[in-house]
């Protein structure tokens, strides 16, 4: 796969720095189960934000949910996987890149949020 690729997959699916954290870190440790509580404190986040980007993660199909207190990287394809492994390799090297490309998205969405408030002529 190209980074451009990578990059949308990032920008259509990740939609957080936190998902993006907890997705480079659970992926070092595919065999582990990390719970939330941990990854709070490796990450230095919020319960609110782990259990979101957990959430967002398991909806793409790249992490599962063990218990309701853990989750460990297992993609549900192939594909999946070579992605993951893909995000990981650009977001080292080129993080900027990566988390612009979250931001990107981010950006989309308010400006289609805000023209919807706008008044056609």
């Amino acid at each position: 796969m190209k980074e451009a690729e990578i990059l949308e997959f990032v920008r259509s699916s990740i939609g957080s720095v936190w998902a993006l954290e907890v997705l480079t870190l659970v992926r070092r440790e595919p065999k582990r189960a990390w719970r939330f509580d941990e990854l709070v404190r490796e990450l230095r986040s919020s319960p609110a934000a782990i259990a979101s980007a957990s959430e967002l993660l398991e909806r793409v199909g790249l992490i599962a949910t063990v218990d309701d207190h853990a989750c460990r990287y297992e993609p549900t394809t192939p594909a999946l996987d070579e992605i993951g492994e893909l995000v990981q390799k650009i977001y080292a090297t080129k993080p900027a890149t990566v988390i612009g490309a979250i931001f990107e998205s981010s950006d989309e969405k308010l400006r289609t949020f805000a023209a919807a408030f706008k008044f056609k002529k």
